[in-house]
């Protein structure tokens, strides 16, 4: 008798076969892109590429842009002079000075018209007119809502931040402004709590409203993975979601969480520490960005390496030829 696999399993099945973390390296002065084990995917021919997001990465070949998949196809779709990398499902587009948005299929949904945009999230995206009035609009590039605001963030719980009169609160997917505008700064909302700041020390509040870790911070990150990096007597350390100090403020720097694991400077060197504040790859590079799926790009001995969770080097740049030697 045949077992049948359930549609959600299998439909996790295809996705998983079909999409892959892909990593962008510099070969011969060509960009390539490698996997998260190190070995090469697609071969060194892009003049530029960035990361990929949601599947696609932004590419240059001579003077002109587009959009690859893991496969390296190039998406079909319109022209355009810039772009930025694809979010919920849509990336934003420049031409001739002017913004639009592109879907995943690479149809253009909104022709560029507006003097900037955002990035879209939970199905929707603040544009700014020439006419100075700004606009909530949608997928479909439908202007729903107008914005009385000088600055829109993403959403994120429902939530977005805006600023107005150079003060921050939150407006919920409909517009209405639910948390008012009475912060110096603040941070969008993740995992439930938004960073606030009132007389230059920060705090937290949750998506009522309601203060939740007092302020008292000098600076303070956004909650991720469950803890939150802070600043105390100018060292580094986290707190959870209640307050409470989880890994204790020792370190010259740190990052927020990702993935995990947060980067953290040891003397002058960097690795990462986990969740409970024990070091998993060792501080041995100068400097480098934060995990990107499974990967981190750091620096070491002025060349650039990736990484992974394990502290293993999956992949380092040639070292360059000195002058008058081979």
């Amino acid at each position: 008798m045949k077992r049948l696999i359930p549609a959600v399993v299998l439909l996790a099945l295809i996705i998983s076969s079909c999409s892959r973390e892909l990593y962008p390296v510099t070969v011969n002065g060509k960009v390539a892109y490698i996997d998260r084990e190190g070995e090469p995917v697609l071969q060194p021919v892009y003049d530029k590429g960035d990361n990929f997001s949601e599947g696609f990465a932004l590419v240059s070949v001579a003077d002109s842009l587009g959009f690859i998949d893991s496969d390296g196809r190039m998406l079909e779709t319109v022209s355009f002079d810039m772009a930025s990398s694809f979010s919920d499902g849509m990336a934003l587009i420049i031409r001739d000075g002017r913004v639009g948005y592109i879907n995943r299929k690479g149809e253009e949904v909104v022709s560029p018209r507006y003097l900037r945009g955002g990035s879209f999230s939970q199905g929707l995206c603040p544009v700014y007119a020439e006419d100075g009035r700004t606009w909530l609009i949608n997928r479909k590039g439908e202007e729903i809502i107008e914005l009385p605001y000088e600055y829109m963030g993403d959403f994120n719980d429902g939530l977005a931040l805006v600023s107005k009169d150079g003060k921050s609160g939150f407006i919920d997917r409909k517009g209405a402004l639910v948390i008012p505008c009475a912060y110096e700064f603040a941070g969008d909302f993740s995992e439930g709590l938004a960073l606030v700041v009132n007389s230059g020390l920060g705090g937290y509040i949750d998506t009522k409203g309601k203060l939740v870790i007092p302020h008292r911070y000098s600076y303070s990150g956004s909650l991720s993975d469950g803890l939150i990096l802070v600043v105390e007597n100018g060292r580094a350390g986290f707190i959870d979601k209640n307050g409470e100090i989880v890994i204790e403020p020792v370190y010259s720097f740190a990052s927020g969480f990702s993935n995990g694991l947060a980067r953290v400077q040891l003397g002058d060197k960097m690795g990462f520490i986990d969740k409970t504040g024990e070091l998993t790859v060792e501080a041995l590079y100068d400097y480098g960005e934060d995990f990107k799926g499974d990967l981190a790009l750091m620096v070491k001995d002025n060349l650039l390496t990736y990484v992974n969770a394990d502290g293993e080097e999956v992949w380092q740049a040639e070292p360059l030829l000195t002058a008058g030697k081979e």
